[in-house]
């Protein structure tokens, strides 16, 4: 064989092989697990089974209506929909919130505590020590993660809850 034919036989095989590896990856992909299917749509019991209201979410109402589906989208916990399903945070549901936000920061040994009659809250550590950095991070996710945040901007709008001036740092 001279040079040329055996430069396009190289060429053939090697794209020839590369088609086989590509078709390949895409087989073994599509056989990689899809953890997306398995997420619960109904956070408040971790079931698929819809909301009393008959969908995914709450048919909220009114000219509040997409900033409540934002809040509901951006919700992490069971207790955080039972609260927002009928669309109004209550200083009773808000003060639950805040207990498993404070929940939250009691495991960093910090606390949030009301000051000037309730009209804000101030974090303190109660145990250990931490630098200011790590503080506000810690702060930050407890508020995320326990809903505090979504909630209180949600309840501040409904009724101007005066203890929801707390600054989050980093939101």
């Amino acid at each position: 064989m001279n040079t040329d034919v055996r430069r396009r036989v190289v060429a053939i095989a090697a794209t020839a092989l590369l088609v086989i590896v590509a078709i390949g990856a895409i087989i073994w992909a599509m056989l990689l697990p899809e953890p997306w299917r398995d997420v619960p749509y109904n956070a408040t019991n971790g079931t698929d089974a819809q909301s009393s209201f008959g969908s995914e979410h709450p048919e909220f109402t009114g000219p509040d209506k997409y900033d409540l589906l934002n809040a509901w989208n951006n919700l992490h916990t069971g207790l955080g929909r039972e609260v927002l399903e009928d669309g109004v945070v209550t200083d009773d549901e808000l003060a639950e919130v805040r207990t498993a936000y404070n929940e939250c920061l009691s495991v960093y040994g910090l606390q949030a505590q009301p000051v000037d009659g309730g009209e804000g809250e101030v974090i303190v550590t109660v145990r250990g020590s931490i630098d200011s950095q790590e503080k506000n991070e810690i702060i930050r996710q407890c508020g995320v993660e326990s809903d505090y945040v979504t909630l209180r901007d949600v309840a501040s709008k409904d009724g101007g809850h005066p203890s929801l001036s707390v600054e989050m740092p980093g939101l």
